[in-house]
């Protein structure tokens, strides 16, 4: 997969931005245009079209698609959860001009419909997921672009822009998590499920198992130092957790200089 390059679907409705866009994935070795599409309409007529065509691959696994945050009358979130539906493999990373840490929330957030059930379940997809990536415009460049593409095809991770994580930290105007929160918050980070950082942070019930009780508070906690708001059971806000951390313990892999 490293050795060929990655089809790529630029999404945008302002034509000179999506123009600079797709010029930018032209002069990136690593990517590959596929299409591009002015609107959301367009966007799902164009991912259905290549669906049917990739008979080896109709899921669209290890694209990546590139989309702007607004589209007119609907937005790029909508539009890559939709696409989802439609193609389960494809990586999507939402651009926008300028950070929000809200925005961060609904880009990483998993859907879910009123009965609490995913969304996705009672649709194509069995899979639940939210979104890949948030990358800002104005950094816009191959460099960058080969970045995100490593992160969210290659190692299959997210990607949130430095700047994004960085307006978060000045939120926090010097707060500091205790030792036992910063531990958990290390654990969430490495990936480790709350069963496995009870045991690893000596959280013990009566048989020796995890106690998850004393976990749940902490993550609680940390949700609350990193202003993550969002249902408990979304494990969007875990993804969004993780990159906080990183970000507040100065353990982030920033992309190349620009």
């Amino acid at each position: 997969m490293k050795n060929t390059q990655i089809p790529v679907i630029v999404i945008d409705d302002t034509p000179v931005k999506r123009r600079g866009v797709c010029e930018f994935v032209e002069e990136t070795e690593l990517l590959r245009l596929e299409g591009q599409s002015g609107d959301a309409q367009g966007a799902v007529t164009l991912i259905e079209h290549l669906c049917s065509q990739q008979a080896a691959n109709a899921t669209l696994s290890g694209w990546l698609v590139l989309s702007d945050l607004r589209l007119g009358s609907s937005n790029g979130v909508e539009l890559g959860r939709t696409l989802l539906e439609i193609a389960p493999g494809l990586r999507v990373v939402i651009y926008t001009q300028d950070p929000s840490w809200t925005l961060a929330a609904e880009v990483f957030r998993h859907e879910y419909t009123r009965r609490g059930t995913l969304r996705s379940n009672s649709r194509r997809s069995r899979k639940a997921t939210g979104l890949h990536g948030y990358a800002l415009f104005n950094n816009m460049e191959p460099a960058y672009l080969e970045h995100i593409a490593s992160e969210v095809v290659h190692r299959h991770e997210t990607f949130i822009d430095p700047e994004v994580l960085n307006y978060l930290l000045k939120r926090l105007r010097g707060l500091r998590l205790t030792p036992r929160q910063e531990e958990c918050a290390s654990l969430i980070a490495q990936g480790f499920s709350n069963d496995d950082i009870a045991l690893r942070m000596g959280f013990l019930n009566t048989r020796g198992g995890p106690n998850i009780g004393p976990v749940e508070n902490l993550v609680s906690e940390l949700y609350t130092f990193f202003s993550i708001e969002g249902a408990p059971s979304d494990p969007g806000r875990r993804v969004l957790l993780a990159h906080a951390y990183e970000a507040y313990a100065g353990l982030r892999r920033e992309p190349p200089q620009l």
